[in-house]
C-alpha cells in the first residue's frame, strides 16, 4: 500500500505527457473523485473565488450536487489547463469527438501509468484510495475524509480507509514504553 500511494503521488508530480491526461491525474490525486463525478464535471463546477468545486453525487440512488472545497496547487492547474484549452464552458476533460467518457478518462489514466512506467495494477480508483488514506493519516478525522469522499456514512470510510499500515504499527509498538 505505501509503495502504491508513493507510486501514484510520484505520477502526479511528473507532469505526464499531454494536459488533458495531467489533468486527470491532478484532479483525481487531489480530489479522490470517482471517475463517473469526473466525467461528469463541468468547466462552470468550478469555483476559482472560493477554491471548490461542484460535484454531481449519487446518494441512495439519487443525484445530487455538492460543493467541493480544492487546494491552491490543483485551482492554480485548472487556471492553468483552460487557459490552454481556452473553453468557459461545457465538460472539463474533452477530446476531438466530444466530452471524454467514464471509460474514456479510464483509458487515458492507463496510457498514463504505462508511460509513467508504474504497475499495470495501478487503477484510477487507487488514486482515490490513496488520498483518503493520505488525508486520515494527516488529519485522523474520519469525518473529513467521509465528506471529500461523498461517503453516506463514516461507516463506510472507516471500514475502507481506517486500516492501520504495518510501517505505522512498528512506530507505535517500537517506542510504547520509552
Amino acid at each position: 500500500m505505501v509503495t502504491e500511494a508513493k507510486s501514484i503521488v510520484d505520477l502526479k508530480k511528473g507532469r505526464i505527457q499531454g494536459p488533458v491526461a495531467w489533468m486527470l491525474v491532478d484532479l483525481a490525486l487531489s480530489t479522490g473523485l470517482r471517475v463517473s463525478e469526473m466525467a461528469d464535471l463541468k468547466i462552470q463546477d468550478i469555483d476559482f473565488k472560493r477554491g471548490s468545486l461542484k460535484v454531481v453525487r449519487l446518494k441512495r440512488k439519487k443525484k445530487t450536487k455538492e460543493t467541493m472545497a480544492i487546494g491552491k496547487d490543483l485551482m492554480d492547474h485548472l487556471r492553468e489547463y483552460l487557459e490552454w484549452d481556452d473553453r468557459t464552458k461545457g465538460s472539463l476533460f474533452v477530446g476531438q469527438r466530444g466530452p471524454i467518457t467514464y471509460r474514456g478518462l479510464q483509458q487515458m489514466w492507463k496510457a498514463a501509468i504505462k508511460r509513467a512506467c508504474l504497475p499495470e495494477e495501478l487503477s484510477i480508483h487507487s488514486a482515490r484510495h490513496t488520498l483518503a488514506t493520505h488525508l486520515l493519516k494527516k488529519t485522523g478525522n474520519l469525518r473529513q475524509v467521509q465528506k471529500q469522499l461523498g461517503h453516506a456514512s463514516p461507516a463506510t470510510t472507516a471500514n475502507m480507509y481506517a486500516d492501520i499500515a504495518f510501517e505505522d504499527m512498528q512506530d507505535c509498538v517500537n517506542g510504547v514504553y520509552d
